[in-house]
Order: structure tokens, then sequence, then C-alpha cells
């Protein structure tokens, strides 16, 4: 009898401090691209204070408020990400907006790929975030294809989401450790005493996207307490191989619009770079080249005004002042000539 009562009265408990959470509702505008076959929005309800203290995703349709608990959300479609977390307050509703991309028109008709331009600071910083508060990347990425769902085979879709460091957890503490065990604790030493999502670019490399011009970048990954690989990222389509398709809907960030073809006029089809919406520049993470033998080094004290490399607030790894970021008169530490 008595644990009737102890059960009938749990259920009532826990009832109650469901019907008590508190709610709010969030919704995302927007018409979705004919290519963008998913078409559903990706939340995702994390814990600020606390890493890796994240909810289950939700998702749910365009236009279409969704009552969801209040809280801090990272939130995706087709692949792109809002840039910053969304606070969802009680009993109101947050509502964003996408952004449209649209095809220019000597484009039409080619094979037209879109997708997340990871040489600008917006896309970046995205990446950092959903690391840190995640403690894993938002999407599913298939290694051999592209985005989110797209084109990807049902054994293929962990390409990304493996990305984890839980063998950090996995470290003994030993004299005698052999330099690919002391390379992969130091990895796994920025990984775990970072306190905010820029504290995770040492683990990176975005300047690979200069060189190759395809949207991939470099993680570095520890897969086991003995192993350290860097890992490639293939480029971040936010839409399937498009044809006969006009436009594409993101959120606010940096895209790049690529095709092999030629125009009416017989002249190569250059790709285009385009940054949609309203986000801080000032306030994005910003990335840097990763030099791997050098993991972890300090920049050191010097004369910045002639220094080689410097460091700035904003950006770790400066070589010249046009980039973004990078003015001198804002150098923290450098090295120099």
């Amino acid at each position: 009898m008595k644990k009737q009562i102890w059960t009938a009265l749990s259920v009532i408990l826990f009832a109650g401090s469901a019907w008590a959470q508190a709610m709010g509702s969030l919704a995302v505008n927007g018409a979705g691209g004919e290519n963008q076959g998913f078409r559903k929005v990706k939340a995702v309800r994390c814990d600020a204070t606390k890493r890796g203290s994240c909810d289950n995703p939700v998702f749910f349709e365009l236009n279409k408020p969704t009552a969801v608990p209040a809280g801090l959300y990272i939130v995706g479609f087709e692949n792109s990400i809002n840039p910053d977390l969304v606070e969802v307050r009680q009993g109101s509703t947050t509502t964003l907006q996408l952004e449209r991309i649209d095809i220019p028109a000597n484009m039409q008709g080619k094979k037209v790929r879109v997708y997340r331009d990871m040489a600008k600071l917006v896309e970046q910083k995205k990446i950092y975030m959903t690391m840190f508060y995640m403690k894993r990347h938002l999407f599913f990425l298939d290694k051999d294809n592209f985005g989110d769902l797209y084109l990807a085979g049902a054994w293929d879709r962990d390409f990304v989401q493996r990305f984890t460091y839980e063998a950090c957890d996995n470290f003994e503490d030993r004299d005698d450790k052999p330099a690919s065990v002391v390379r992969a604790e130091n990895i796994c030493n920025a990984w775990k005493n970072a306190r905010s999502p820029m504290d995770l670019r040492s683990l990176f490399n975005f300047n690979v996207v200069e060189k190759q011009k395809d949207g991939s970048f470099d993680q570095i990954w520890v897969s086991t307490p003995s192993d350290s690989l860097v890992m490639r990222h293939p480029p971040y389509l936010v839409a399937v191989p498009l044809k006969d398709s006009t436009f594409v809907s993101v959120f606010p960030g940096a895209y790049r619009i690529n095709v092999e073809g030629k125009d009416a006029n017989g002249k190569t089809i250059k790709n285009v770079s385009i940054e949609v919406g309203n986000y801080s520049k000032s306030g994005s993470t910003l990335g840097f080249s990763l030099n791997v033998d050098g993991l972890f080094t300090n920049l050191g004290e010097g004369d910045c005004a002639s220094a080689r490399t410097w460091e700035t607030e904003s950006r770790a790894y400066c070589t010249s002042d046009d980039q973004e970021g990078c003015n001198r008169s804002a150098a923290s530490s450098c090295t120099p000539m």
C-alpha cells in the first residue's frame, strides 16, 4: 500500500515539475529554397554556465511558433547556423528571420553549390560556439559528400559528430609518457581549459580555406589518449547542388556561391562570396593559421610595429593589417622580425 502511495506521489510530483517548467516560443520565418529538402529548424537548448550541458535537439517547421522551454538555444537551418545564442524567455515568442541568397542570373541553369564561407570570421565563430557549448558539432556531415542529410548514406553521417574529445577523460598521469601522448595531452588541455568559445581556436585551422578556396578547414582531434589527428572537414553546403534553382535561405553569415561553367557570352563564371544579415563583426570569434608542429607556442613579446606575426583580442594569428581583426595597434603580443 505504501509503495502504491509513493508511486502515485512520484507521478504527481513529476507531472507538477513538467507543468511548472518555464515555457516560451521560438519561431524562424522564411521560405526554404527549392533544393533545400529538409526544410526544418534544428534547435538545441544549452546551459551556458556548464559546457556540454545541452538538451536533445528539437525540430520544427518554418513560420510556425513552437513551444519550447525557456533558455539559450543554438539554432540551425539546412546546415546554416544563427551567429549567436538565441534567448527564449518565459511567456514570450522569440522570432528569427532567415536571409535569402538569390542565385545570380549568369549562374542559373548551371550546377551551383552554395556553402558556408569558412574564410570569414562569422562562420568560424559558429564552429567555436557549437563546439564549446555542445561539445560536438551541431549538424551531421558526410566526409565524401556535402552538408546535413544531403547525399549521405545511412552509415556515413557520423563524420563530424564523432569529433568529440571524450578520449581526453582517459589520460593516466605517468612520468614516462611518449611524445605522442604528450602531444595529445596538450591538445586535451586546450580543450579542457577553454573558458569561452574563442579559447578553442587552437584546435582549428581555417587558413586552409584561403589556399584551397573550397570551404574546407582542419580540426585537430584526439581519438585515443595516444593518437591525435588533423582531420579535414569538407565544404558545408546549405543546399544540395543546385540546378534550375533561384535561391537558398540561410541564417545571417558568410557564404560562397560556386559554379563551374561559362555565362551566355562564353566568359568563365567566377565564384561569388556574399555576406548576408546583420551581425556584429567586432563580436565575432575569429580564426587563425595553425602550425601543427608548433601547436600551443606563445607568440611572445616584442615590437609589434615590425612584427612578423601578432595576436589581437579578436584574432589569434595575424600576418597582415589587411586581415579582418588584425590591426597592429590592437596587438596584445607578437613575434618580432
